[in-house]
This record gives structure tokens, C-alpha cells and sequence, in this order.
């Protein structure tokens, strides 16, 4: 009896104490929580190129580190886009990762890549994006949110074009001079500002100073600035170099400075005058000299001034048929000598054709041809205009004759009277 109430006692102990360490077990397995198993670590590891640029794509590699002591099965990742960035289209923003050992992590922690397109408008600077991930179908967790590096690569306002409403502005007169500066860039570019550097140059601005600005330049977009300049009244003409100074700033404030030089041509359209200044030559039959003289009207000066008489049927030239007269300055002159015999003709009048080749300032060649009239008179005429005067000799030959006649006829009378 009492064995059997022993072998009882024990067999009751015996069962408590297995159904204390169940319990037990049990106990702990419910109340260690999922997140002391695994350790799940986020990290942007690399963007590609670093800065982006606006209008251009961008590869994001995210690293996720498990750093616990369990698996985390079943993991999916999501990118949660928000302007600038965007997906193209079929591309999913949702990767099933699938499973993270425990300590899988460093070199051989999980890479997710996206490959991301960034809006051509994108703002300049850190631009926030933001990802989650769950496991085995569980709650999103979101990480702290990452920042990627957004810049254009070159800032460049280009001088598109330099253009002027006339092909030279003359002296004394004013021009419009427009300059196109062009966005080259993928995103705005601010407090543009352009300087013509008129200081010791032979044109002042009107209407306005000589610098002009604007607040920005959309990308890809132009802007055209407007100067009008006049020519000093005095200027010489040529091709006059004038500074040009650009600076503009990028979004991030960063400033840039552009210098060249834009080229203003001050000229004039040549005006010249060609006369016959002098001839000794009155009729036909005869030979002289004739001077013609060319004067330099205009504004500019010429050069490498050439004259050619061209050869005719009215008359021979005993000269050089060419002569070089060289530069002519504004408001001057110079002559050119023929001799010539001209034929017999009953006109009155004969041509003299003639070729003048002249340069201007800026070297543009000019070749005019001109006709000129040389005026031709009877004997009588030429007496009676002045041109020619009568013949001494014969004028004295007479007053001779009519004095030796009257000595004669002196001579008889005196001798009559005294044979009477």
C-alpha cells in the first residue's frame, strides 16, 4: 500500500515537472519578439553619377544588412517616388527581395538598384527620396529618408549670336546691337547680366547704360539683349573690338564670369567726285595736257587709288595710259596727268573714259567707270572765249609792212617835190 502511494506521488512529480519545462518553453518562445531575431539596416550605398543631372538618369543602389541572429523571409522593397524622380513606364517600383540570413550583411549584405529618371526642371541641390520595406507580407517600415545630389554639369550661358541692324555704323549715327545668350544648361540660370565695356572706344549707349540685366534664363531657353550705340561724329573708320562681360549664377548660387570681345565696324558708303580740273587742249589737230582731279567727299577714307584712261579712236595718249594716286583721306584730293593728241573731228566734243579701282577702310574692293567730256572749239571760237590769243608774229609782221609801207609812200611824195 504504501509503495503503491509512493509510486503515485512520483509519477504525479514527475508529470508536473515536464509540464513546468513545456511552459517554460512555451513562456519564452511567446514572449521573445520577432524583431530580436532579425536586424534589418538600410543604406544608399552609391548614386551613379554623383551629382545627377537634370533631364538625365540616375542608378541608386540601396544595402540591406541583416543583423540579427534570425532570417527575415519573404522581403520586399518599395521606392516611393515624389518629384523630380519617375520611373519609366513598365518599370515596377515594388522588388521582392526574398530571403535575408541572419548575419547577412557587409559584403554580402542585399543590393537593390533602381534606375531612376530625373525631370529636366529638377531644382538644383539635395533632393529627398524615400523607400520601405516589409517582411513576410508584414507592416511597411520606412528608414529615414535618403537625399541625392542634384546639379547640372556645366552651367553654360552661350553667346548664341552678335548681330547689328546695318552692315557698319557711320559717324554721327547710332546702330542696334543685339546679343543673344542661349541656356545651354538643364536647369534655370539667375541674375544674367551683360556688360559692354564702351570706355575708350568711339561709341556711347542711348537710351540706356551699357549694362543690361534679366533675373534668369528657363533651361534650354534664349534671351536676346538690346543696345543701341552711337558712333562718335569724329570716328575713324574700322573694325573697333569692344569688351563684352557675361555673368550669371546657377541655382545654387554658384557665380559665373564670360569674357570676349564683340567687333563693331564704323564705315561709310565711299562718295567721290571726278572732274576734268584743266586742259590745254582746245582743238582738234592739236596735242596737250589734261589734269583730272579726284576729290573725297564722304566720310571715310580710301585707298590704293588707281586711275586708268582708256584708250579711244578720238584721240592718242602719249603718256602712261595709268596712274597711281595712292590714299585719299576724307575732305582731300589728288590729280592725274594725261598728254593726249587728238584727231581731227568736226565735233565739238570727245569722251574720255576712265576706270578708277579704290579700296575702302575695311579692304572692300570698288572699281567705277566714268566718262568724261573734254570740249573742243573752232580757231574763232578759242579766240573770241579767251582760250587762244592770236598769233604775235603775224600781228608784228603787219604793223611792219604797214610802217615800211608808209616810209615808201613818204619817200616818193618827199622826192616829187623836189624834182618840182
Amino acid at each position: 500500500m504504501g509503495n503503491l502511494m509512493q509510486k503515485k506521488i512520483l509519477m504525479v512529480f514527475s508529470v508536473m515537472v515536464i509540464l513546468s519545462a513545456i511552459y517554460v518553453s512555451a513562456a519564452a518562445q511567446t514572449t521573445q519578439r520577432p524583431s530580436n531575431i532579425y536586424d534589418i539596416d538600410v543604406n544608399l550605398i552609391n548614386q551613379e553619377p554623383d551629382p545627377a543631372e537634370p533631364g538625365k538618369y540616375i542608378d541608386m543602389r540601396f544595402k540591406f544588412d541583416n543583423n540579427g541572429t534570425g532570417e527575415a523571409r519573404d522581403v520586399e522593397v518599395e521606392i516611393l517616388l515624389e518629384y523630380p524622380f519617375s520611373l519609366d513606364p513598365g518599370r515596377d517600383a515594388v522588388r521582392k527581395v526574398g530571403t535575408i540570413q541572419s548575419r547577412q550583411k557587409g559584403d554580402v549584405g542585399v543590393i537593390v538598384k533602381y534606375k531612376l529618371r530625373i525631370d529636366k526642371n529638377a531644382v538644383e541641390g539635395e533632393n529627398e527620396i524615400k523607400i520601405r520595406y516589409r517582411i513576410d507580407k508584414g507592416v511597411w517600415i520606412q528608414p529615414e529618408e535618403f537625399f541625392v545630389d542634384i546639379r547640372t554639369h556645366d552651367a553654360i550661358l552661350a553667346v548664341d549670336a552678335i548681330s547689328l541692324d546695318k552692315d557698319y555704323i557711320e559717324p554721327g549715327t547710332s546702330g542696334i546691337v543685339k546679343i543673344k545668350l542661349s541656356n545651354k544648361a538643364d536647369s534655370i540660370l539667375k541674375d544674367i547680366k551683360v556688360n559692354i565695356g564702351l570706355g575708350g572706344t568711339s561709341f556711347v549707349p542711348l537710351g540706356s547704360t551699357n549694362e543690361k540685366s534679366i533675373y534668369k534664363i528657363d533651361a534650354k531657353s534664349s534671351y536676346e539683349f538690346i543696345f543701341e550705340l552711337l558712333a562718335n561724329p569724329d570716328a575713324a573708320s574700322g573694325v573697333y573690338q569692344v569688351p563684352l562681360r557675361v555673368t550669371y549664377s546657377d541655382e545654387l548660387g554658384k557665380t559665373y564670369i564670360t569674357n570676349g570681345t564683340i567687333g563693331l565696324i564704323i564705315g561709310a558708303e565711299p562718295d567721290l567726285s571726278v572732274t576734268l580740273d584743266d586742259s590745254d587742249i582746245y582743238e582738234s589737230g592739236n596735242y596737250g595736257e589734261i589734269v583730272i582731279k579726284v576729290v573725297n567727299k564722304g566720310l571715310i577714307d580710301i585707298k590704293f587709288v588707281n586711275m586708268e584712261l582708256k584708250p579711244s579712236n578720238s584721240y592718242q595718249i602719249l603718256t602712261n595710259d595709268e596712274v597711281y594716286l595712292g590714299n585719299i583721306d576724307s575732305d582731300d584730293f589728288e590729280t592725274a596727268d594725261f598728254k593726249l593728241f587728238v584727231d581731227k573731228t568736226k565735233s565739238d566734243q570727245i569722251s574720255l573714259p576712265l576706270t578708277l579701282e579704290y579700296k575702302d577702310a575695311h579692304n572692300k574692293e570698288f572699281r567705277d567707270n566714268i566718262e568724261l567730256k573734254l570740249n573742243l572749239y573752232t580757231a574763232f571760237e578759242a579766240k573770241k572765249l579767251g582760250l587762244k590769243q592770236s598769233n604775235g608774229f603775224v600781228g608784228a609782221l603787219i604793223v611792219i609792212i604797214i610802217i615800211v609801207a608808209g616810209l615808201l609812200y613818204y619817200k616818193r611824195r618827199r622826192k616829187k617835190r623836189t624834182n618840182s
